[in-house]
């Protein structure tokens, strides 16, 4: 079980690696320059968000926040968090047209409120603000010999982020597919394309993209100020793509079984009643969560998989 194992093996080696990691003047002054930095670049988020209409008020206050946070913490954590913002951002604006004859009201959706900002940020903040204050103030390299807390903060960080960007590509991208239906993902029925849970081959290969992307980030950016590691973080990039593939999976099932999807059957659009129509019919799902719950728990079960399974890997 992974509470005792991390109990055994990690108690002494983790109060020893500390005593090691207490940051130097220098690694100070790198954590004053990311606060700098963070009030920057996090401010620069918000402001693209609210300009390109990509965020709402209260959603770019919540972007600065989790910006600056992260970017604080580690180059790696904030330019994940960065790089994750811009490419979904980026993406919910390609084929806005077709995207709106299979949703209704997308326009309207892709402008990300507080809530959508935070349900896709808030578990990888806490990763990120307990690694500064438990582990160092330095990034590290992924060796769980060398530091098994912080080993497992930054797999779990990743198989957020990888989670999050996975589902976010595979909406965005799988939408704009040739194919008329999808596969719902829990009996591989043909369902109208936007339904929680439908899979299409476009969809797929984009959430493995989307792993694949946020991998590369954490990779690059470690490669740069990461000093050499004792284990090759090249794994980072199939871990990562894995990691997407598996989160969008749950999400799917997730969304499919706790989440009602209903279809116009005048316009064959995906709508999301009230009001109830009498054109409106049920696809699939029940009323359990919302839409922003199913992807913040699909995504917090990735971190954790991701933070258990690192272990054999790194």
């Amino acid at each position: 079980p992974l509470l005792p194992h991390f109990l055994c093996r990690g108690r002494g080696r983790v109060r020893r690696k500390e005593a090691r990691m207490v940051s130097s003047d220098g690694g100070r002054a790198e954590f004053l320059k990311r606060i700098v930095l963070g009030v920057l670049a996090a401010g620069g988020m918000a402001y693209h968000g609210t300009r390109k209409r990509s965020l709402t008020a209260n959603g770019a206050l919540a972007a600065f926040s989790v910006g600056f946070l992260t970017l604080a913490a580690s180059w790696r954590f904030g330019f994940t968090l960065l790089l994750f913002y811009l490419s979904s951002s980026r993406l919910s604006k390609i084929g806005k047209k077709i995207k709106g004859q299979v949703e209704d009201g997308h326009e309207k959706e892709s402008q990300r409120g507080a809530v959508q900002v935070l349900s896709c940020s808030v578990p990888a903040v806490i990763y990120a603000l307990v690694y500064v204050s438990v582990v160092s103030l330095d990034d590290t390299p992924v060796s769980y010999k060398s530091s098994y807390l912080g080993s497992f903060l930054h797999c779990a960080y990743l198989g957020f982020f990888a989670c999050c960007n996975g589902d976010t590509w595979a909406s965005e991208i799988g939408t704009l597919s040739s194919a008329k239906t999808a596969l719902l993902v829990t009996n591989l029925q043909e369902v109208p394309k936007g339904t929680n849970g439908g899979l299409s081959v476009l969809g797929t290969v984009s959430s493995i993209a989307g792993g694949l992307f946020i991998g590369a980030v954490y990779l690059v950016v470690g490669w740069l100020n990461v000093k050499t590691p004792e284990v090759s973080q090249l794994h980072l990039l199939w871990f990562g793509a894995l990691l997407g593939f598996l989160g969008s999976m749950l999400d799917s099932i997730m969304g499919a079984t706790m989440q009602e999807s209903w279809v116009d059957t005048k316009t064959g659009r995906i709508v999301k009643p009230p009001p109830l129509k009498p054109t409106y019919k049920k696809v699939t799902g029940a009323n359990l969560l919302t839409n922003e719950q199913v992807n913040l728990l699909s995504a917090i079960v990735t971190s954790l998989v991701g933070g258990y399974l690192g272990q054999y890997i790194f």
